[in-house]
């Protein structure tokens, strides 16, 4: 998965904490868009698309995800993926009962990129309530303040 599709996902995490209000469809869009990205993480080129047209029929959250994404795009990527670091606030704040799937035999992908933002969005995206669940994430909250003060350095 590319960098920019990560901080696509990242910014639109990043604006769900701060959004007031989501439709029952937009949480059911972000659902699809969670269950599409784990499923097929290789293809999520293919389901950006859609939830950008989610994103942009939301003024607020269109507002907040183009200041998000825009603060990401001025940061180098590496400091963002090693400040977020932390499945173990992630599985401790937000719970959810998985479901056992039967699949077939998965080859073990050996790369270098890091799928800790994957996780976490798809967390994030798949509870009822994705801007409540984003707003629990204390390490979210500590890189957003962290995007606000190095925009504010340069």
């Amino acid at each position: 998965m590319s960098v920019a599709v990560n901080k696509t996902l990242l910014a639109l995490v990043l604006a769900l904490k701060d959004v007031e209000d989501l439709s029952t469809d937009e949480q059911n869009a972000f659902q699809d868009a969670a269950a599409q990205l784990h499923l097929e993480p290789d293809n999520w080129p293919d389901y950006e698309a859609d939830l950008l047209k989610v994103i942009q029929a939301n003024p607020s959250l269109n507002q907040l995800y183009q200041t998000a994404k825009s603060q990401l795009d001025a940061l180098n990527s590496n400091i963002y993926s090693n400040l977020l670091r932390n499945q173990a606030e992630l599985e401790q704040v937000i719970t959810t009962n998985p479901t056992p799937v039967e699949r077939g035999f998965a080859p073990v992908i050996e790369d270098d990129e890091s799928h800790e933002i994957n996780n976490m969005v798809i967390k994030v995206l798949t509870t009822p309530n994705p801007q409540e669940s984003a707003k629990k994430l204390s390490r979210l909250e500590q890189f957003q303040q962290f995007l606000k003060k190095s925009i504010n350095n340069k």
